[in-house]
Parts: C-alpha cells; sequence; structure tokens
C-alpha cells in the first residue's frame, strides 16, 4: 500500500509542476512541461535528473546564454551536464545534477530554478525550484549502542603455503641435481680424475669446429685425442699397444673398432702421405672423445 500512495503522490506532483505554469505559457507557446523523479530518498553523491519540454509555433529554439551553466551551483550541489535536443518544434532541456550534502537528519534541500529565454521572440519561461529530501547514510545513535562501537578490520586469514614451499624446495632440488649432474658430466666439479682428459679433449675439439677440417686443424684434433689416451694409460700409447690398452682398461673396448680407426689414421696424417685412411674428420673425432668420456666415467 505504501509504494502505491508514494507513486500516486509522485504524479501528483508531477502534473501539478506540468499544469501550474501552463495558464501564464506566453504567445507563441503551446507547451511547457517541467518532468522531475521522486522528491525523497536520496544520500549524499546521488544523481537528479530533471528534463524541461517546450513546444512552440514556430519551433523556436533556447537562447544559449540563458542556459544554466555546468558546475557548482552551491557548497553541496553541482550541475554535472546540460543537454539540448531539438523533437520536432520540441526542445528538451536535460539536466544532471549531484548531491553532496551529508545530512545528520532527514533534511528538505532546494534545486534553485531559474529562466529560459526564447530564440527570436525573447519571451521567458520560468523554472521552478524543486525541493527534495535527503537522510544520512547511518545514524549517529548507532555508535552509542552497546557493542555497536567501529571495531578494526578482522585479520585476514593465512594462506596455505606449506604446498608451494614443498613444490619451491623440490623444484630447487632438482635443479640443483641437474645443475651437479652437468657438472659432473663437463667434468667441472673435482671427482677425481674421472672424464677430465676426454672432456677436456672435447673442449678442444669443439673450438676447431670452425675450422673446417684443414691440415692444422686436423693436427690439433689428433694431437689433443692421443693426449687424452697417453693421459688415461699414464704413458705414451701407440697402435701397437691398444690390445694391452683394453686388456686394462675394459670400459674402452665396445670402441676398440672406432679407436682402432683413429690411430691408423692418425698414423697416415703424422707419418703416411697425409690423407687418413679411413676419413677421419673432426666431427667423428669429438664424437668418440664423448665416447671416451663417458666410458672414463664408467671404468673402476
Amino acid at each position: 500500500m505504501l509504494p502505491v500512495l508514494r507513486h500516486s503522490i509522485s504524479l501528483l506532483l508531477g502534473l501539478w509542476c506540468c499544469l501550474a505554469p501552463a495558464a501564464e505559457l506566453p504567445p507563441g507557446v503551446r507547451a511547457f512541461a517541467f518532468d522531475t523523479p521522486r522528491a525523497f530518498g536520496y544520500v549524499i553523491g546521488d544523481l537528479i535528473r530533471h528534463e524541461v519540454r517546450i513546444e512552440t509555433d514556430a519551433g523556436q529554439g533556447i537562447e544559449a546564454a540563458s542556459l544554466p551553466r555546468e558546475g557548482w551551483i552551491n557548497r553541496w550541489l553541482m550541475l554535472r551536464r546540460v543537454e539540448v535536443h531539438r523533437d520536432g518544434k520540441r526542445r528538451i532541456l536535460t539536466l544532471e545534477y549531484q548531491t553532496f550534502y551529508a545530512p545528520l537528519e532527514v533534511k528538505n534541500l532546494t534545486i534553485p530554478g531559474f529562466e529560459l529565454q526564447l530564440a527570436g521572440s525573447g519571451e521567458r519561461l520560468a523554472v521552478p525550484d524543486w525541493t527534495f529530501t535527503t537522510a544520512p547514510i547511518r545514524e549517529l545513535s548507532v555508535l552509542r549502542a552497546e557493542g555497536l562501537s567501529m571495531r578494526p578490520d578482522a585479520a585476514p586469514a593465512p594462506l596455505p603455503t606449506l604446498g608451494p614451499a614443498a613444490a619451491s624446495v623440490s623444484s630447487g632440488l632438482a635443479a640443483t641435481g641437474a645443475l651437479a649432474w652437468w657438472a659432473y658430466l663437463g667434468a667441472w666439479l673435482p671427482f677425481g680424475l674421472r672424464g677430465r682428459y676426454f672432456a677436456e679433449a672435447c673442449r678442444m675439439l669443439r673450438r676447431l669446429r670452425g675450422q673446417e677440417d684443414s691440415r692444422e686443424a686436423l693436427l690439433k684434433g689428433f694431437s689433443c685425442l692421443h693426449q687424452a689416451f697417453n693421459q688415461t694409460l699414464a704413458e705414451p700409447l701407440f697402435i701397437e699397444g691398444l690390445d694391452e690398452f683394453f686388456r686394462g682398461h675394459p670400459a674402452y673396448d665396445p670402441l676398440r673398432n672406432e679407436i682402432r680407426d683413429f690411430f691408423l689414421a692418425s698414423y697416415e696424417v703424422f707419418f703416411g702421405e697425409g690423407a687418413p685412411v679411413p676419413p677421419f674428420d673432426l666431427m667423428r673425432m669429438e664424437a668418440l672423445a664423448r665416447s671416451c668420456q663417458l666410458a672414463e666415467r664408467r671404468r673402476p
């Protein structure tokens, strides 16, 4: 019942605003209406929209100089938007206000009226004041009631960190293990002498890649790989001593054929006509050095 009564009051007020000035319309003005929203229930920050409609016989416009200016009207009221558009012989003026009044109790406030001047004829139309009620957002007496005083914000609940922490530790251990294994394979860590000789040969052969199997590069490649074999045996190793080498170092026995081809090719380069038979380029030497490095790590 109460919403129906409020709606009826709002309709009557709007009808009165439309009809009250109708009896005093200047010549040539067919209709003048001032439409407003409900006049109650506003709080600080609310927007209030008014609409003024004017219809004339000749379709005159509204003098721009008579329009209200956007900006502060007083210390608590701001006119945010002023728009005029044409609908046939009708001019529609839209006004948007914003209230910044913070009352301590329900209070009546008034938006001041103004006059509009019609273009050409100079006739004036008065837009009346408009009164509305505004209310506080909350009552001050609430703070005086027992148990309803302002309290500090509740502390946020702690987020579970066990899972992420465990994942971080696991990732760190995995990364450390991978780094240690890479260092082991590259002979960067002092794990005795295993893998150091052929790892150094691999590094030297990688540096020779750009020389494209020139004679100088081949000589350097054969020399560094021979040095690795000599350091492994702890004395110079020749092709005649390979069988004894394999008996004393069985980890290299799966590479017997490739190592023998290397020694044959080396003999041709250093003591033959210079052309290795069978062919043994730098890429093949580097592959043999990597295989020997892995074998060296497996040897007892």
